[in-house]
């Protein structure tokens, strides 16, 4: 437990400039065991060469490869009008331009942390090959995914199962991811697209949940290779369709 916190170092953790506006969310405890050890000059090298990598992966995914989809695949002639066949092609465009350009961010803001001798957490881990709902946001904006997991989830779970409120500990869970979900929707702006992005995301997850436990009785998915592959397709789609959701695009059926 944190039992006292200077100001100073409080207020250097708030404003670390790397990471001041979108992340990786950092924790105090681990950034301030950061901030108080000196690295070696070998344990520096190490940082400065990852560091490095970092920067340049970054400048890769943001400059390169997301200004690239963005220009030549999102913004194509061919996926102006609001077709069916233009709107799915732009959900892939989207989904893989959100993906570089954020990840690219995050890479960059990695890359000058380290320079400063401080270990920034990742934030992205191969998001696209998630083998369901819950395996993704253990890979997609990881820093943010475990604080509302903490704060907001794992809290409300706590708290009504201490107070006994319900006896249902799956409905518990259920109520505590809806409003997970929807406080990460409200967190990115007050507009309807991101409160049904929320609530989309609750929904995969505690039908996925659902799936999960009736299959571990009924065993009617066996885990295989073929059963693993389709799981990642059909994990990319659903994810791929809350990004157009999240992308606005879909605001002409509202």
């Amino acid at each position: 437990m944190v039992k006292e916190i200077p100001i100073g170092r409080l207020l250097r953790f708030i404003t670390f400039f790397p990471t001041i506006s979108s992340g990786p969310i950092d924790r105090y405890r681990r950034f301030e065991k950061d901030l108080s050890a000196v690295p070696s000059a070998a344990d520096y090298r190490g940082m400065l060469y990852k560091g490095l990598n970092k920067i340049f992966l970054g400048f890769l995914y943001k400059f390169i490869i997301g200004y690239l989809i963005h220009k030549y695949w999102m913004q194509s002639p061919a996926l102006q009008p609001n077709t069916v066949f233009s709107i799915w092609m732009y959900m892939y465009a989207y989904s893989m331009y959100l993906f570089f350009d954020f990840a690219g961010y995050s890479n960059f803001a990695i890359g000058v942390s380290y320079l400063l001798g401080i270990k920034t957490p990742e934030n992205f881990n191969k998001p696209f090959l998630s083998r369901n709902i819950k395996d993704f946001w253990n890979r997609w904006h990881m820093t943010l995914s475990f604080w509302f997991r903490d704060y907001i989830y794992m809290r409300f779970v706590f708290t009504a199962i201490k107070n006994k409120w319900m006896k249902d500990r799956y409905l518990i869970s259920y109520i505590g991811l809806f409003l997970n979900f929807m406080v990460m929707g409200f967190w990115h702006g007050f507009f309807i697209i991101y409160i049904i992005y929320g609530l989309y995301h609750a929904i995969m997850f505690v039908s996925f949940d659902i799936f999960e436990r009736i299959n571990k009785k009924c065993k009617f998915w066996p885990k295989n290779s073929l059963t693993h592959a389709f799981s990642v397709v059909l994990t990319f789609h659903v994810i791929c369709f809350s990004f157009l959701i999240f992308s606005g695009r879909l605001n002409f059926l509202l």
